[in-house]
């Protein structure tokens, strides 16, 4: 059973790395829970190696129960060979003679695949199935035929068995096995997951298999969506995160005039952005790029094109724009602090860290530097240096809201919760207008279960702007997750879709909601959407796994509906 307030600590500390370029402490992200909300088995990333499958030893399974003993048949005290008596011989004897044989060849049958006979274990088995059709059997015989490769067979051998005990876990989690090396992933994922639950998720080797197989289904319908979709800009919100993270650029655009020129597109793609028309600004750009700008521009217009392609997911792309923008104008900062962005989500540390020794070797007075770098050191674990690089930042500039923030949050991290409160305290008197110092400082004041001043800053927070989904969405996971106030939560949920359609964090936490309320159905159309908002394949993947992992458990239900009831209670 997770804890309330354990599980609400983990959706605000569960934050994508992509959002350092505005504030790591504060912005939500889709995916909350995990995929499978009542388990709580740890990721493996070892790979599974060549396992040999091992038969059953107990004859008594979820339904079916056998009474065994070793003695022969009591109408003889010669040793039978049960292998060849024939089926007219067979019907003559009783019933608890047919299943002394049946018990007899089956523990040969064991030697034998002990043995690594699994040949001939496969003939007793069979044998004993003549005698009696025992799950078990079919499930051993299966076993003999994973070792020997014959995946057909062990499918066969486990739908078999299934018929007779629908619930048998040995013979699901050996058709979930074959079914993966055959290729078949999401029948295989609905085995493993139905094995997981059954078990009550104990069952670590079933667990991992499913997250393996649940990831390798994400990854390939990933892979086949990538193929046709058109790249898109994320939701406003976000792209507002991203542009606010710099101090705004100044330009007196007005003289330019409205003709069939790159620096007038420019113009149009400037203003497009203070208006947060970003479709637009999107579209201006890509058409100053094509005409070509004057000297004065053309580095700013590169800029640009390079960060609306970051934003869509294509980060070689915004690579290949932020290195032309270093070529027109090698003293423009702001390109090498983008271009960090994009060495630090493809993992290398080292050309991310030399942007910014490039950065300060050209203006070592440019606040926004020391800021982006604070947010690499904050990601990376490196607090008191990140607390540094903020604490110059503000030396250099001290009206920008979001160094202050993260400072704050820097030094709470650090343990100094006095200095952390103070800091908070002075940016909330330096910039009481800022909806996200309220966000902000309501995310801290949960972590510390300041629950009512939490909400109170929330909601604060929303009436400084009411078009800011963040607030709607934290005031709702803590409504939920906490008060228990259901219905208030989804309200809050919807709110924030109203005012940012495409915002995947909303998105993602009604869909949670309706997971845990027991509204699969429900919970599936927003997961779906999610795959629809998604931009990069990792995105895409990360929102494909929710909806597998949703239909794989409404299809147990469905199946199961008794056993059902268990993930509820797990879930509670």
């Amino acid at each position: 059973m997770v804890n309330s307030k354990d599980k609400l600590k983990k959706f605000f500390e569960d934050k994508d790395w992509k959002f350092y370029c505005t504030l790591v402490a504060g912005l939500t992200i889709a995916g909350a829970g995990t995929y499978y909300l009542a388990s709580g088995a740890k990721k493996g990333k070892k790979k599974p190696g060549k396992r040999e499958v091992k038969p059953d030893e107990s004859t008594t399974t979820t339904t079916t129960t056998t009474t065994t003993t070793t003695s022969t048949p009591a109408s003889t005290d010669a040793v039978i060979d049960y292998t060849v008596l024939s089926d007219e011989e067979i019907a003559a004897l009783t019933d608890k003679q047919r299943a002394e044989a049946a018990q007899s060849l089956k523990t040969k049958g064991n030697a034998k695949f002990t043995a690594k006979s699994y040949e001939e274990a496969t003939e007793l088995y069979s044998a004993a199935l003549r005698y009696k059709a025992d799950p078990i059997f079919y499930s051993n015989r299966a076993a003999c035929y994973a070792n020997l490769g014959q995946n057909d067979r062990v499918i066969e051998d486990c739908n078999a068995a299934l018929e007779l005990d629908p619930v048998y876990v040995k013979a699901l989690n050996r058709r979930a096995h074959a079914l993966e090396k055959k290729g078949d992933l999401e029948n295989s994922l609905y085995d493993f997951t139905c094995v997981c639950i059954l078990d009550a998720f104990k069952n670590e080797a079933a667990s991992k298999a499913m997250e393996r197989v649940l990831k390798q289904v994400s990854a390939n319908k990933a892979k086949e969506i990538m193929e046709t979709k058109q790249p898109r800009l994320p939701s406003p919100t976000f792209v507002s995160a991203y542009l606010d993270s710099f101090r705004p650029l100044v330009h007196d655009v007005s003289s330019i005039p409205e003709e069939e020129t790159g620096d007038s597109y420019y113009a149009r793609a400037y203003q497009a952005i203070r208006e947060k028309n970003y479709n637009e600004a999107l579209a201006a750009c890509e058409k100053a790029i094509e005409l070509g700008c004057s000297a004065q521009y053309q580095a700013y217009a590169l800029n640009l094109m390079g960060t609306f392609s970051f934003l869509k997911g294509n980060t070689q792309q915004a690579l290949e724009y932020f290195n032309k923008a270093i070529e027109a104008d090698p003293k423009y900062v702001q390109s090498y602090i983008k271009r960090s962005s994009i060495y630090m989500e493809g993992g290398d540390i080292e050309a991310t860290y030399k942007q910014f020794e490039d950065a300060i070797a050209i203006n070592p007075s440019d606040p926004d530097i020391y800021y982006h770098r604070g947010q690499v050191n904050y990601i990376s674990g490196n607090y008191e240096a990140a607390a540094k690089d903020y604490t110059e930042s503000i030396k250099l500039d001290d009206s920008f809201v979001f160094a202050h923030i993260q400072l704050a949050v820097v030094q709470y991290k650090l343990g100094s919760v006095s200095s952390s409160m103070t800091t908070f305290n002075n940016t909330l008197k330096k910039f009481s207008t800022s909806t996200d110092v309220h966000n902000y400082y309501g995310e801290l004041l949960v972590d510390q279960q300041k629950l009512e001043e939490a909400i109170e800053m929330f909601g604060k927070a929303m009436s400084l702007d009411p078009k800011n989904p963040l607030p709607y969405i934290n005031k709702a996971m803590l409504m939920y997750q906490v008060m228990g106030n259901i219905e208030e939560a989804t309200k809050l949920c919807q709110s924030a879709l109203e005012v940012d359609p495409a915002c995947d964090a909303a998105v993602a936490s009604l869909a949670q909601i309706l997971l845990e309320q027991g509204k699969p159905d429900e919970a599936l159309k927003y997961y779906e959407m999610a795959i629809n908002l998604a931009r990069t394949e990792a995105e895409l993947e990360h929102a494909i796994s929710y909806v597998e992992a949703t239909k794989t458990q409404t299809r147990f239900a469905k199946n199961f509906p008794d056993a059902a009831a268990k993930l509820r209670a797990l879930r509670d």
